[in-house]
Formats: structure tokens, C-alpha cells, sequence
């Protein structure tokens, strides 16, 4: 029989089993009134609560951090007993010029000041001086060699000290130049440290290093320009260290200072140093060249410093500005038509021609005109001048006037004319005689400005080489000079019979060493090549047997050949059998030999020959009239 039950929805099912224990049935009385009987819980009001637990458990953390903070500052910052620490109670200055010329020595002085009763335990200055600044000397003696950190002990309270620092300021003028000081110090009754900073500016607004500069206003194109320039050290100390950078218009060439270049520059250079009121002076040399455009060109001249990177810092810069003026007189030399180098036989005639002109946009006068020649290298008898020039073999010279040539009185700008004269050489001249030079010059008058200025010029200069006598002999043998034989076969040459012969090649050289030595010959028809060949020099003699050349090359063959030294020689046989239609004629071994090379003095291209060689063997004493083909 089932029992009601004050818990709803649970059913206690007897059936089978006994009746559970007082304290169970308790227990599930209990369960059932809490999910049962209590009153509904809303879900908006849990999380508010659980908001505010959180809130006060930030609030609590925070005035815990706080509370901590205030003790540790209450025990670093006003613990212990005596006066308290205050930071605006240190002091750091710095006094010196708020203005400089640039190379003076300069003095600052770094004041700290403790104005309380807390003492500073530690004190440490580091400077940072400004750039162009050199360090000198200070007072207390610097920790570090640069000058710029000083170890400076406690500072007792109510005391000050000082930092006097020497130097030299170096600066372009209207820069700023600033200088920074840093104090670190550490209060007696605190374990930490505090800082000071101060800075101090000065203007550079001059140079004790000056500088002036004089040259032409005027110049002429074709003449040399000479700048002068003076640089002055107006302080009561010496100067070193200095430079000196020049600034060139486009076209003017400079002749190389005896300076030291800066590293790495090539238009700054070190001076001399310069003692106390002292002054220095350079001079800069140079001329315009063809690419410089007449009119007004402008030079600059700078004295300088170096700065702390080791470039370049102008003190004083000046600048020359003057009138390039076009006033040229031009020469122009030729020797058989070439300006610069020829070449030339002994004994050769030489035509030379001096052409003159203005091509400037002043007049020239009294112009004389001069060729300088070597005197020993000519046969004077053989001159031949145009223009009656004077005439001076004993010093080599030609020399014409306006009295000879009307046109040099007077050379106005756009004006041309040239003499012309013709001369031998001697037919021998000593072994070192390699080569000579011809140069002509000009001197005359011409007004720059409110001046008459002499003009001179100066023409190109003409090298003569003389080329080597280099030869060739080609001759035919059966017998040596001795009778020895040499050939085979029957002499004179017999139709149907084979005859052979040795052709001999030998080389003749003088004055210069020639190089790539070539000599050639062609075999005619019907003569055979046997391959029997010999040389004293070079390479051996080879035979082309689809050209039928033969050729025998030499690298280089020294002067002297034939007379220093036995000359050298190749040779090679050849053989023939004569034809029927060959009976009665003398026979060619070998066509005409040429012989190539370079003179590797003058460069001129060579060129011997020797005649063809016959069965005659005129050379041959032993054969000689034995040339002729026998039936």
C-alpha cells in the first residue's frame, strides 16, 4: 500500500525492501524542502553581489600598494633623524664668452653649489664640449685625458667648488657653439642619486687666423697666372694645425704647391704654423688652358683650420676675380709635314715649315721669329730658306724678323703666315746618334690694359728619329769560299739531271734594335724544295708548299749586325732538273727576297730586298759560268 509524501515529484517505492533508517528518511525530508520550499533566487541580483566582492577587493589591493609606497618614501626620504635633502638646494652654472673669434683660447669656469645642510657624498662633472673645441688644460686635473669627466668627492653642506677649463675654439663664423655640463651627486641620508644639468652658448663672430691675396686683374690666356697669397695670425698664440684650400675656375691647370696635401683632398694642403702676430705667405702658379672660356674668372683662397673630423674649416676666404683675355700667339712646326714625331734616312733631305698666327682678340708686334735645330746633325751648306732667315750653324738657329718677313711687324688678331726652309742630313752620324728635336719660339709686344706686356711663345716640339740601315743579301752556292762542296750533281746543270743548290740569307742592322723580323722569297716553277735547311738566329725556314713560299723569322735582330756581331743567317737548299726546253738559259732558283721589321725607336715600318738568285751563283767562284743548261 503506497504512502502519501509532503515531498512533491518523488515517489518512495517500498516494494522488496525494508524501511530505511530514521536519519535517511531525515535527510531526504532535507533535501527535499531546500529545492522545494525555498523562494526563487534572481539571476541579476547573484551578479550584482559578485560585482561588488570584486570592487572591494581592488579597493583593498590599492590601499595596500599605497600604504607600502608611503612607508618605503617615509623610509628612504624622511627617515632617520637631522635636516631633510633638497633638490632645488644644489646648483650648477657655467660662465665663459658668449662670443669668440675662431682660433682664440677660451676659458670656462663650472661652478656646483651644496646650499643646505644635507652633505653630498659623491659628486662626478661630465662636460660634453662642442665640436671644434680642443682641450687644453683644467683645473682640478681631469679624470680622462679628453678633459671632460672630473671626479669631484663630497660636497659638504653649505660649500661650493669650481672647474676651470682651457681651451681653444675653432669655428666658421656666425656657428653656435655650445657646451653642456652634467653633475651627479648622492645625498648623505639617501641611497640614490639626483643630476644637475647647465649649458652655456658662444657665437663664433671672428678669426684670429687672416688672410689676404693679390694677382692680376687682367691676364692673357697663353700666359702664366701668380697668386700671392699672405695669412696672418693676429693672437697673442701660436697657431697650428693649419690649411690652405684653393678653388680653380674650369680651365686653369695649377702647378703643384711644394705642400703636404690633406689626405684624401686635392685642393687642400698643410702651411706652416704661425707664432704669436706672425704671418706666412704662399704663392699658387698656373695657367688657363684651351678649354677656358675668356672673360671674368673668379679664384678662391682660404685659410682654414681642421675641424673635429679632420676636414676643412674656413677661417677667412677671399676671392680674386680678373679678365681672362684671349691674346694668342700660336706656333705650329712640322718636319716633312708631321707635327709631333717623323722619321728619317742619313743623308735625307728635311722640309720644315714654322706656321704663325693670332688668334687671340689683341694685335702683336715686333715679333721674332727663331727654329732651334741640333748643329751637328746637318749639312748647312745644303740650306735652303724662303723667307732669307739668319742663318747660325755653330748653335743650330734660324732666325726672321719683321726686316725679312713684313707681316711680323704688325700681327693683327686673325692674322697667319708661315716661312719655310729645307736642310740635309749628314750621310754619318755616330752610332748613339738615335734621333734629335726641332722647337721653334716667338717674342713679341702686346697691349693688356694700360701696359705693354712682352708675349712670348712656344711651339710644338718635332721628334726625328733616324731609322736603321737594316739589309738583306740573298746569293746561291755549290761551293763555300774554301771550294768545300756544297751542292750536288753536274755543274754546269744538265737537262734530265738533278742539280742542287744553297740559297743563303743574311741580315744587316745599324743604329736601332728591330723587331718582328720577317724575309720571304717564292720558289719558281720547276724548282724543288728538299727541306734541308740551317740558321744561326731565329726560327727555322719554312716551306709553303700550296704558295710556295719560304720564309725565315727572327723576334728581334739588335743594332750592330755585321759589325758588332757576325751577321745572321739561314739557308736552305733547292733543287732542279732542267727540262729539254731549259737547254741554253740560266735558271731561277729563287724570285726576289723581301725582308720586313719595326724600328723600335722611330717605329717606322722596314723594307729590304735582295734580287733574285740564278744558277749563275755570281757570288760562287767555284761555279761562277757554269750557269748555263747543257743539252
Amino acid at each position: 500500500m503506497k504512502q502519501s509524501s509532503n515531498v512533491r515529484d518523488i515517489t518512495i517505492d517500498p516494494a522488496g525492501s525494508a524501511r530505511p533508517p530514521r536519519d535517511q528518511r531525515q535527510a531526504e525530508q532535507d533535501f527535499a524542502r531546500f529545492y522545494h520550499e525555498q523562494p526563487a533566487v534572481d539571476l541579476k541580483i547573484l551578479l550584482k553581489q559578485s560585482r561588488r566582492r570584486r570592487l572591494w577587493l581592488y579597493v583593498t589591493t590599492t590601499l595596500v600598494v599605497l600604504l607600502g609606497a608611503t612607508l618605503a618614501w617615509f623610509f628612504f626620504f624622511g627617515s632617520g633623524p637631522g635636516p631633510k635633502f633638497g633638490e632645488g638646494a644644489v646648483h650648477l652654472t657655467i660662465a665663459g664668452p658668449s662670443a669668440a673669434p675662431s682660433g682664440q683660447a677660451v676659458d670656462y669656469t663650472i661652478a656646483y653649489t651644496n646650499d643646505q645642510a644635507v652633505d653630498l657624498v659623491s659628486g662626478e662633472l661630465n662636460l660634453r664640449f662642442p665640436a671644434g673645441f680642443i682641450f687644453q688644460s683644467a683645473t682640478p686635473v681631469a679624470a680622462n685625458p679628453d678633459g671632460s669627466r672630473f671626479d669631484l668627492g663630497p660636497v659638504p653642506g653649505h660649500q661650493s667648488g669650481t672647474v676651470f677649463i682651457h681651451g681653444q675654439l675653432t669655428g666658421e663664423v656666425g656657428e653656435q657653439k655650445e657646451i653642456s655640463a652634467l653633475f651627479t651627486y648622492q645625498p648623505a641620508n639617501l641611497k640614490v642619486q639626483f643630476t644637475k644639468t647647465a649649458t652655456l652658448s658662444a657665437q663664433v663672430v671672428a678669426s684670429v687666423l687672416n688672410l689676404s691675396v693679390t694677382g692680376p686683374t687682367q691676364l692673357p690666356a697663353d700666359q702664366a697666372l701668380t697668386l700671392t697669397a699672405t695669412y696672418r695670425n693676429s693672437s697673442p698664440g701660436k697657431l697650428t694645425g693649419l690649411l690652405v684650400r684653393i678653388t680653380l675656375p674650369a680651365g686653369f691647370q695649377l702647378d703643384l704647391p711644394q705642400l703636404t696635401p690633406l689626405p684624401n683632398e686635392s685642393s687642400i694642403w698643410k702651411i706652416p704654423d704661425l707664432n704669436p702676430k706672425a704671418e706666412g705667405q704662399l704663392q699658387f702658379t698656373g695657367r688657363f688652358t684651351d678649354a677656358a672660356v675668356p672673360g671674368v674668372q673668379e679664384v678662391k683662397v682660404a685659410v682654414g683650420l681642421p675641424g673635429p673630423d679632420g676636414r676643412f674649416t674656413v677661417q677667412e676666404e677671399k676671392l680674386l676675380s680678373l679678365t681672362l683675355v684671349k691674346s694668342h700667339l700660336t706656333l705650329q712646326l712640322t718636319a716633312n709635314d708631321v707635327s709631333v714625331k717623323s722619321a728619317a734616312d742619313l743623308g735625307q733631305e728635311l722640309s720644315y715649315q714654322l706656321t704663325f698666327a693670332n688668334e687671340g682678340d689683341l694685335p702683336f708686334a715686333d715679333i721674332t721669329l727663331q727654329a732651334q735645330l741640333e748643329p751637328s746633325w746637318f749639312d748647312w751648306s745644303t740650306l735652303r730658306d724662303d723667307s732669307s732667315g739668319q742663318a747660325d750653324p755653330v748653335h743650330g738657329t734660324l732666325s726672321w724678323t719683321k726686316a725679312m718677313v713684313p707681316l711680323l711687324a704688325t700681327l693683327l688678331p686673325g692674322s697667319r703666315g708661315s716661312v719655310r726652309f729645307r736642310l740635309h742630313l749628314k750621310p754619318d752620324l755616330p752610332a748613339q746618334a738615335l734621333g734629335f728635336t726641332a722647337q721653334a719660339t716667338a717674342k713679341g709686344k702686346a697691349q693688356v690694359g694700360d701696359r705693354l706686356n712682352d708675349v712670348s711663345a712656344q711651339s710644338n716640339q718635332v721628334v726625328t728619329k733616324i731609322n736603321t740601315r737594316f739589309t738583306l743579301e740573298a746569293e746561291g752556292r755549290y761551293y763555300t769560299d774554301e771550294l768545300i762542296k756544297l751542292g750536288s750533281g753536274p755543274l754546269p746543270p744538265q737537262v734530265g739531271q738533278t742539280t742542287t743548290y744553297v740559297i743563303f740569307w743574311r741580315l744587316g742592322n745599324t743604329l736601332n734594335e728591330v723587331g718582328n723580323v720577317e724575309v720571304t722569297t717564292t720558289l719558281p716553277a720547276g724548282v724543288t724544295w728538299t727541306g734541308q735547311t740551317t740558321v744561326t738566329a731565329g726560327q727555322q725556314v719554312t716551306y709553303n708548299p700550296n704558295t710556295r713560299e719560304v720564309a725565315w723569322q727572327l723576334n728581334r735582330l739588335p743594332p750592330g749586325a755585321g759589325s758588332a756581331y757576325k751577321k745572321p743567317e739561314a739557308s736552305f737548299e733547292v733543287a732542279i732538273t732542267p727540262e729539254p726546253s731549259d737547254g741554253g738559259t740560266i735558271l731561277v732558283l729563287t724570285k726576289t727576297a723581301t725582308a720586313t721589321a719595326t724600328d723600335s725607336s722611330s717605329q717606322a715600318d722596314l723594307i729590304a730586298t735582295a734580287k733574285f738568285v740564278t744558277t749563275e751563283l755570281e757570288a760562287d767562284t767555284g761555279a761562277g759560268g757554269k750557269g748555263v743548261v747543257a743539252r
